[in-house]
């Protein structure tokens, strides 16, 4: 008989995101690209109770393609993930109400003027994620604090802001802890939060339903807009061309938009002019945090959740995981369901034996910075790491050094500012420019590509 973990409801929920994270990285690996971005990536979990797992599908042709062709895969890699049996529902969510229209927190507030088109919208925002529960170190202080001042004064200074930097990181966090301080501090504004898919899906339902009239008079009588993932836009023209002018609208109006992307809104393939809105006003990334934060985030976890986390083994557990915070998470969850489960306290060799194996393949491939990039790229090519950081022009010195901001790209956590920071301070336009040039290169000097793949191979099995 498979034992059942009897997790808290917050829990249940951070054990299915992350089982569904490490589900569709598999999945990403078995399933040809055009399929997976269609129909796999876009599916949001929603819920998890009595071991049912519930996810969310943009379409009904999605739903019945994952029926018929991925549900009893995927039911068993999550179950594997989580430890035990699951069921899995499919939920299609594109017919639905919009997210922006769904009462999840029942809150309904109305303007003093009295209106029937100023009644409130509704606010699907995540209670766990305010600022109190938000853990501020050197990675993510600037974004913070932005954040702060928006809450403060929405449609002020800082409008847009634009966060940027790779999954779980706290971006989702600090949207929502935006949206909940604004909700607590003034009730009578209407705030939408919203996915970059999500807004793709309710555009597309709304043109297929001749609705796009409605459509637009929601999202345009708003006074806060929180959008996560705008990278979800990239290559879809006309669902982009909406976007844009929904920003226009809300932001000539005074209106606070607050984006977050995996990416810097200069690496996002989107139209010049949409790129340009999102870069006049004011664009911070989020890095990885340092040991210290890591062992902060765990430690404030555990508190929250009544756990009993030594401190020895909060920071065996933020050195074993390194780059995400969803996944630090993650593994306090699965500790503390194993101790609960065997009933025995939480060790450094409990930890071990739990969390020993669990994240080893992450970490064999992404242990990488930017500085072990630059010592082996100047071993293969026979320069030294000073010049390399140095600001010489000469051909011999300019390929390696932008070869070693392309790998530090590639392979490491870092953000295109923290990667200039690491080569002597150049802007994070220099870097991008050899990321593209070393790109280019590769597709046409062979030499040079296998050299790259070489370096590359070598760094992620540990070698130099």
């Amino acid at each position: 008989m498979v034992k059942q973990l009897q997790l808290g409801e917050d829990d249940a929920v951070l054990a299915l995101e992350k089982a569904w994270e490490d589900v569709r990285d598999a999945l990403s690996s078995r399933i040809n690209k055009p399929s997976f971005e269609s129909w796999i990536k876009p599916i949001i979990p929603l819920s998890f109770e009595d071991n049912v797992a519930i996810l969310g599908t943009p379409s009904r042709f999605a739903k019945h393609w994952l029926e018929g062709k991925h549900l009893e895969e995927i039911t068993g890699m999550l179950g594997e993930s989580l430890g035990h049996g699951v069921r899995v529902v499919l939920r299609q969510t594109s017919d639905e109400q919009p997210e922006i229209c769904k009462d999840p927190l029942p809150i309904a507030t109305k303007r003093t003027n009295g209106h029937a088109s100023d009644e409130a919208v509704s606010v699907p925002l995540n209670s766990r994620y305010d600022f109190d529960s938000f853990i501020v170190g050197q990675c993510n202080r600037l974004a913070h604090a932005t954040a702060v001042a928006i809450s403060d004064r929405p449609g002020g200074t800082y409008n847009p802001f634009f966060v940027y930097g790779r999954a779980g990181l706290g971006k989702t966090h600090l949207l929502h802890a935006v949206g909940l301080a604004i909700q607590d501090t003034q009730p009578n504004l209407r705030i939408a939060y919203v996915r970059g898919e999500t807004f793709t899906f309710q555009y597309i339902a709304a043109v297929r339903e001749h609705r796009t009239a409605e459509f637009r008079r929601r999202y345009r009588n708003i006074d806060v807009w929180l959008v996560d993932d705008v990278q979800f836009l990239v290559g879809k023209e006309k669902t982009e061309e909406e976007f844009f002018h929904t920003y226009n609208a809300l932001y000539d109006s005074g209106k606070q938009v607050v984006l977050s992307s995996d990416r810097s809104p200069k690496e996002l393939e989107l139209d010049t002019r949409l790129l340009s809105r999102f870069e006049c006003g004011m664009v911070t990334d989020i890095v990885s945090p340092d040991l210290e934060t890591r062992i902060a985030i765990l430690m404030a976890k555990a508190e929250r959740e009544g756990m009993d986390l030594p401190g020895d083994v909060a920071e065996s557990v933020a050195k074993l995981i390194t780059t995400n915070i969803r996944q630090l998470e993650g593994a306090l969850i699965k500790l503390h369901a194993y101790a609960s489960l065997m009933k025995t306290p939480i060790t450094i060799d409990l930890a071990q034996e739990t969390l020993g194996g669990y994240f080893v393949g992450e970490n064999d491939t992404m242990p990488l910075d930017p500085r072990l990039v630059q010592i082996a790229v100047s071993e293969k090519f026979r320069v030294s790491v000073d010049e390399i950081l140095g600001t010489k022009r000469s051909q011999s010195i300019v390929l390696p050094r932008q070869v070693a901001m392309y790998l530090s790209r590639e392979l490491t956590n870092s953000s295109l500012p923290c990667i200039g920071r690491a080569f002597g301070g150049k802007d994070h336009t220099t870097v991008m420019h050899s990321i593209q040039k070393v790109q280019k290169l590769m597709q046409t000097d062979k030499q040079l590509a296998d050299m790259v793949e070489e370096i590359a191979r070598h760094l992620k099995n540990g070698k130099k």
